[in-house]
């Protein structure tokens, strides 16, 4: 009986034991990196740079009453938050996929450039704004080491895609109610981190333009805006292709 009882304990070492071990080798072995599927989510912050010009139009205070007509330029730079999501899927050394992205932008003042031909330090003027632009984008990554195992790597990344805005106090901001012409593209570094299977912690710095063309409110008149963005965004990324053999 107690030889009976001390197989029995053995055979059972055995077979959760090996289980055990197949499940550390599973955990401690990752997929490379050309066979990951990723769904992110993450959150960023970021600053801009304006370079804007309106042509035979006005720009307005909160009250709807007009600051300055003409022909003029301003600068201005602020804060950005954003959400993003996004899906990444292999196809050879490169990972393809689409991603949404919803930014909030806080205004504070403007510089103005009072014509389109000085070259001035403008006023600087009060302009307490803030609103939304709601993106939508198309996106490439490239793993540095496509072939490696590892927990941790690094990979560079393009994107571009068109966006709308939204919560916009101030009329003539970006224009009249016509379909603006708007676009953006960027670029980035990313490293991320296996924390465990399937998942991974990411940091991502971008660097980011986008262009926006739109008729203003005033007949004849048009909004013009360059943006230029440095944001770093952080998040979490889940490959959906990790399975565990043994559940």
């Amino acid at each position: 009986m107690k030889k009976l009882f001390l197989l029995s304990v053995l055979l059972l070492i055995e077979i959760f034991g090996g289980k055990a071990y197949s499940q550390m080798a599973w955990y401690y072995v990752p997929k490379k990196n050309n066979e990951k599927y990723f769904c992110s989510v993450a959150y960023g912050l970021g600053t801009a740079r304006w370079y804007s010009e309106m042509k035979q139009t006005s720009i307005y205070d909160n009250q709807g009453s007009s600051i300055y007509s003409g022909n003029f330029k301003f600068r201005a730079a602020n804060s950005s938050t954003f959400y993003d999501v996004n899906v990444l899927f292999p196809t050879g050394n490169v990972r393809m996929g689409l991603g949404m992205n919803f930014e909030k932008f806080y205004l504070t003042t403007i510089q103005l450039k009072q014509n389109v031909q000085t070259v001035n330090s403008g006023n600087l003027l009060l302009y307490d704004e803030s609103f939304r632009f709601d993106k939508l984008y198309l996106q490439c990554e490239v793993p540095f080491w496509p072939e490696a195992r590892s927990k941790f790597s690094c990979s560079a990344g393009g994107y571009a895609g068109f966006f709308s805005f939204s919560n916009v106090d101030r009329i003539n901001l970006f224009g009249g109610d016509a379909l603006a012409n708007s676009m953006f593209f960027g670029v980035s570094t990313i490293a991320d981190f296996q924390a465990f299977p399937g998942f991974f912690i990411f940091l991502k710095p971008i660097t980011e333009y986008k262009y926006f063309r739109n008729p203003a409110v005033d007949p004849s008149g048009s909004v013009h805006h360059n943006i230029m963005t440095y944001s770093i965004m952080i998040g979490l990324r889940y490959d959906p292709s990790v399975m565990d053999e043994y559940k």
